[in-house]
């Protein structure tokens, strides 16, 4: 999981990480899907502790420019809030379940829910 932990921090520097991308670093070790959803939850949880790392939408804002919203709560909030969109989201939904950005490169933190 640090190997992709590194993949996924490294593709942060560049633009913002869908789910979609985080599963794809993530099933070269996962040989099962509980064992991904476990390696998905611990791959948040580290990746939020460190304070450098968001989680939360992007929506598009205007033509040129996706804005990401992050969103409220505790590390173990967010993460349960990501697992769950996960879950609910249906077919090629689930991609886009959630995304990351570096928190210095966050547009706006949703307002309290």
């Amino acid at each position: 999981m640090a190997d992709a932990t590194v993949s996924i921090l490294d593709m942060l520097n560049d633009d913002m990480v869908s789910h979609g991308l985080v599963v794809q670093c993530l099933q070269k070790s996962a040989t099962a899907s509980d064992q991904l959803h476990g390696q998905i939850r611990n791959m948040l949880t580290n990746l939020l502790s460190s304070g450098s790392v968001d989680v939360g939408e992007a929506k598009l804002s205007s033509p040129e420019h996706v804005e990401f919203i992050a969103w409220n709560g505790s590390v173990e909030g967010r993460v349960e809030r990501a697992l769950a969109a996960i879950d609910t989201a249906a077919g090629p939904d689930k991609e886009f379940a959630y995304w990351l950005c570096l928190r210095q490169n966050i547009d706006r933190v949703e307002d309290d829910r």
